[in-house]
């Protein structure tokens, strides 16, 4: 809850979310009273299942618009056979084979008659460029950026040459992003920050908008960002890149037991009570490991006598429940000692955050002021 409303602001505004669970609708609950969330993207292609739970959200709030994605025509079906009239928008495969339909496919004119036929309320096209996670500069991210519009402006084309035309209200809308793409127009407002390249698809968005085409941008995990984020490079606004400053995210874990000389090259090694439950099952590409250590405050020296030095320390093996804390040349945190509680920055936020209930929020003094309950579940 409190993340959204740093995000959509406190007054009634009629914004527009995407969630990934039909959970996170439903937690919405109280700012769409307020006002303040008009609009629920669900963001994968609809489940059969979550159907009725959509409907019933939208039944117990008048005025709450529902939109939801498709890529086959079972999907069509099915909300027609629902009586469900919702926002829909197609969902293009931007390559990766994770989700979604190629444009380009016989199977896209397939679905688009489908579409035509049933009559549901065809309004745009999403794209989430989620190979974007691999880059290491703003102009990939950009070039990325510009591969998803293109081809949403093409699938538009493709719908209108089917006599499927745009709500005469919006026009046809376009909803493209990632974080690391989205990250690389953040200099768009400031004076001198624009390069050519994010110049050029300035004036070829605003080209879109005369045309009466609307595209938006979404994101999820700049909200906290992660060493995945850091490792692309993306930001054209700051000269050095992301740092871990930047970050929101941390995890809290306990020392539980040590093994000197170990590891790799007689390296020293500890054992940590989080594991991929708790962090994530990705490793770095510029940071090594399943998460990096930081520094944490200082702790009552009693009670640990056992303590391992090292250069630094990063997760650099992982367990369902526990994870090995393996020395790298370099760190931050130069010893590790038993008993005692280490901060791990995370590889991807979005996976480390789901594996616990809540988010303890801290001051700059490193004290907790409160407490954000995370919803759970699907």
């Amino acid at each position: 809850m409190e993340v959204s409303r740093l995000q959509l602001g406190q007054k009634a505004r009629g914004g527009k979310v995407v969630v990934s669970t039909v959970r996170e609708a439903e937690g919405l609950s109280q700012l769409i009273v307020e006002g303040v969330v008009k609009d629920i993207l669900y963001g994968m292609p609809i489940p059969t299942s979550s159907i009725h739970r959509l409907q019933r959200l939208e039944e117990s709030y008048p005025g709450l618009e529902i939109s939801v994605l498709v890529d086959h025509p079972a999907q069509v079906n099915a909300l027609k056979a629902a009586g469900a009239r919702w926002n829909v928008y197609v969902k293009l495969d931007m390559g990766t084979r994770r989700a979604g339909i190629a444009h380009g496919s016989p199977a896209f004119g397939e679905l688009l008659a489908c579409i035509k036929e049933s009559g549901v309320g065809l309004v745009g096209f999403y794209c989430h460029a989620g190979h974007s996670y691999s880059v290491s500069d703003s102009d990939e991210a950009l070039t990325l950026l510009q591969k998803e519009i293109d081809a949403a402006v093409d699938a538009a084309a493709k719908a209108e040459a089917q006599s499927i035309l745009p709500p005469q209200c919006t026009g046809w809308v376009l909803s493209v992003g990632a974080t690391p793409t989205i990250i690389s127009t953040a200099g768009a407002g400031i004076p001198g920050q624009a390069q050519p390249k994010l110049q050029k698809m300035i004036s070829y968005l605003a080209g879109l908008r005369e045309k009466g085409i609307h595209v938006e941008f979404h994101a999820g995990v700049y909200t906290m960002l992660d060493l995945q984020q850091l490792s692309t490079h993306a930001s054209t606004t700051a000269p050095e890149g992301l740092t871990t400053s930047d970050l929101a995210l941390t995890i809290l874990a306990e020392v539980v037991s040590l093994y000197p000389h170990r590891g790799t090259g007689n390296g020293n090694e500890a054992l940590i009570n989080a594991g991929t439950v708790g962090l994530g099952r990705e490793p770095g590409r510029t940071y090594p490991g399943w998460g990096t250590l930081s520094d944490w405050r200082a702790e009552n020296e009693e009670g640990f006598g056992y303590e391992l030095e090292g250069a630094g320390w990063v997760v650099g093996r992982i367990s369902q429940e526990h994870g090995i804390l393996t020395e790298v040349p370099h760190g931050k945190v130069g010893s590790v000692r038993l008993g005692s509680k280490v901060r791990i920055w995370p590889q991807h936020a979005c996976i480390a955050g789901s594996g616990h209930e809540r988010y303890f929020v801290v001051d700059e003094a490193e004290v907790v002021v409160d407490v954000w309950v995370r919803w759970r579940g699907w």
